[in-house]
C-alpha cells in the first residue's frame, strides 16, 4: 500500500488479524500466535508547511522494531515488526480466540522506554490508537492520530522553542526542547494556534515562523542548519584607512545582512559602505545620519549620500542590510577613559608654560600648567577643534587646534619681525657714532612713538634693528632715524614684510 509525503495524517489502516498456524507434521492447526498488517495513509493535501517545500512521497511510516499495544480487557499484548517486512506486526504469544469477536483497544503512544517524542510517527511520540467493539479480521480498523508533527534533519543539536507549551515530553508539557542531529527526525506535538517556533543551533537563533498547529498535519521544517556566512559585495570605507575603496574591510554576510566585526572607529572617524571595490555603488546617510548613535537603525541613501561620522572610540560590529539598505553599528569594545596628548612644539622655550582649552564655550582646561610640552585631553574630543591660548605669564599665543585619534600638535613659536637700518657710506659711518633711534608715525598701532623715538639695538657692522608687531606686515609705514647728536635721515616709507626688512643709509636719505 503506498502512502504519500504530505501534511495531514490520515488513518491508520489495521487489516484483518489472521491466525497463525504450523504446517507439515503438526496436524492439530493449533494458534501459535497472531498477526495483521497496519499502514498509515497521508493525504495529497499541502497546506502549513515551513521553512521547506517538499514536493516528494513517503514510501512508508514504519522502520522496524516498532511495537503497537493491544489491549483485550486488562491484558495488554505487544505486537512487533521487523525491517524485513515492517507492514506485518506479529505477537507469537497471542492466541486468535483471545481477539476474534471481542472489544479491543490499539495504541502507539510510547516506545519501551517510555519516550513520548523523538521519533517518526510510526515509532513512539504520535498518539494512535483505535477503540473496536468486535474484532474481526475481515474488517479494517482506522487508527486515529491525535497529534500533529514536527519533521526536520539537521547534522547540528537542534533546540526548538515555541511560544505555546506544545511539546509533552516525559510526563512535562514545554515550549522548548534541544533534540539531536538526525535525518528525517520526527516530534510530536500538541495542537495550538498561531504559535511562534524558531529554532536555534550553538546558541544562535536562525528562523523564526507563526504557524497554527492542527492534529493530523506534518510540518515540515526541512534542513535546519546555521546559514553560512559568504563574503559581500560591500565593504567598509572611510578616513580610518584612507578612503582606499580597493582595499575595503571585508564585510561577511548571511541573510542579506552584512557585517564587519571588531572595526576600530574614532569619534570623528567617517565611513561608507562601498560595493564592489568601486565608488560606483555606494551608501551613505543622508542629512540626519551624518553622526550615527550606536545602536540606531538608520536608513541609507546610494544617490548624494553624506559620510557617515561615528559618535564613540573603540571596536564596533558594522551592520549593513544590502536588502533594506539599513545599517546600525555596535560597541564590541568602548574605549570611554581613552586620553590623547595635544604636543606643544615649543621653539619659544616658553617656560613656565600654560594652556587654556575650549570646545565652544565649555571650557576644558584654565591656564593649566603644561609639563613635558605635553597636555591630555579626553578621547571624547577627537574630530572636535578646540580653541587654546598658549601663555608664559607674559605673553600669549592664540589660534585652533584639531584633536585626532593619535592627538594634536601646535608649534609655539613667536614671530620676529625685524626693520633693521645699515649705514653703507663712509662718510655716515665717520660721524654717526654708536646710536641709533627711530621715529615712527601714522601706523595706528602702538609702534607710532613720539620724539625722539625709540632706541634700536645694535647688530655691529653699522647696523641697527628694532622689531616690528606682526599686525603691520604688508603694510607702509612712516619713520626716520637720528643719533641724537644731528645726525638724521630725511622722512622714509618702508612696506613692512614677513620675512623682515633691512634699508640701508642711502635709502634714508642718510650721506
Amino acid at each position: 500500500m503506498k502512502k504519500f509525503w504530505n501534511l495531514m495524517l490520515a488513518a491508520l489502516v489495521v487489516l484483518g488479524a489472521v491466525a497463525c498456524t504450523e504446517t507439515g507434521e503438526n496436524l492439530d492447526n493449533t494458534p501459535k500466535g497472531v498477526s495483521f498488517e497496519a499502514t498509515i495513509d497521508l493525504e495529497e493535501t499541502r497546506t502549513d508547511v515551513i521553512f521547506n517545500e517538499d514536493t516528494g512521497k513517503w514510501d512508508t511510516v514504519w522502520t522496524g522494531d516498532e511495537t503497537l499495544n493491544v489491549r483485550v480487557g486488562y491484558q495488554f499484548y505487544k505486537f512487533t515488526n521487523s525491517t524485513e517486512n515492517k507492514n506485518k506486526f506479529v505477537c507469537a504469544t497471542a492466541n486468535a480466540d483471545d481477539f476474534v469477536g471481542k472489544s479491543i483497544v490499539i495504541a502507539l503512544s510510547h516506545d519501551a522506554d517510555g519516550n513520548a517524542l523523538d521519533s517518526k510517527a510510526g515509532k513512539a511520540g504520535g498518539k494512535i490508537g483505535a477503540t473496536v467493539s468486535s474484532f474481526d479480521p475481515t474488517q479494517r480498523i482506522n487508527l486515529q492520530v491525535e497529534s500533529a508533527f514536527l519533521r526536520y534533519s539537521s547534522t547540528s543539536e537542534v533546540t526548538l522553542d515555541a511560544s505555546a507549551y506544545i511539546f509533552d515530553y516525559n510526563g512535562y508539557t514545554r515550549n522548548t526542547i534541544t533534540l539531536p542531529a538526525g535525518e528525517d527526525v520526527w516530534v510530536a506535538v500538541k495542537t495550538a494556534d498561531d504559535v511562534t517556533l524558531s529554532y536555534s543551533i550553538d546558541g544562535k537563533k536562525c528562523k523564526e515562523k507563526i504557524i497554527n498547529i492542527a492534529a493530523k498535519k506534518i510540518y515540515n521544517l526541512g534542513e535546519l542548519e546555521l546559514e553560512k556566512e559568504v563574503e559581500s559585495l560591500f565593504g567598509v570605507v572611510g578616513s580610518f584607512q584612507g578612503w582606499d575603496v580597493a582595499n575595503p574591510v571585508v564585510m561577511m554576510e548571511k541573510g542579506g545582512v552584512a557585517v564587519a566585526r571588531g572595526v576600530e572607529l574614532y569619534r570623528g572617524d567617517e565611513f561608507k559602505f562601498a560595493k564592489n571595490k568601486s565608488w560606483e555603488v555606494s551608501y551613505g546617510g543622508k542629512d540626519a545620519v551624518l553622526s550615527a548613535e550606536v545602536g540606531t537603525e538608520y536608513t541609507l541613501v546610494a544617490e548624494n549620500s553624506q559620510n557617515i561620522r561615528a559618535t564613540k572610540n573603540g571596536k564596533f560590529d558594522i551592520y549593513f542590510n544590502t536588502t533594506t539598505e539599513v545599517f546600525k553599528y555596535e560597541c564590541v569594545e568602548e574605549y570611554a577613559d581613552l586620553m590623547v596628548d595635544i604636543t606643544i612644539d615649543n621653539k619659544a622655550n616658553w617656560s613656565p608654560l600654560y594652556i587654556t582649552l575650549k570646545s565652544g564655550e565649555n571650557v576644558i582646561a584654565n591656564e593649566a600648567t603644561v609639563e613635558n610640552n605635553k597636555y591630555a585631553v579626553s578621547g571624547d574630543y577627537i574630530g572636535e577643534t578646540l580653541s587654546y591660548i598658549l601663555s608664559n605669564g607674559t605673553k600669549t599665543l592664540e589660534g585652533n587646534v584639531t584633536i585626532t585619534k593619535t592627538g594634536a600638535t601646535i608649534t609655539l613659536e613667536e614671530t620676529v619681525i625685524k626693520l633693521k637700518v645699515q649705514l653703507d657710506t663712509a662718510n655716515a659711518k665717520q660721524w654717526w657714532g654708536n646710536t641709533m633711534k627711530i621715529h615712527v608715525w601714522s601706523t595706528g598701532t602702538s609702534f607710532d612713538t613720539s620724539w625722539p623715538g625709540s632706541t634700536m639695538t645694535s647688530e655691529g657692522n653699522y647696523t641697527w634693528s628694532i622689531i616690528v608687531p606682526s599686525e603691520l606686515v604688508g603694510k607702509k609705514i612712516n619713520y626716520l632715524v637720528h643719533n641724537g647728536n644731528g645726525w638724521q635721515s630725511s622722512d622714509s616709507t618702508v612696506t613692512i614684510s614677513a620675512d623682515g626688512n633691512t634699508v640701508t643709509g642711502s635709502s634714508i636719505g642718510i650721506n
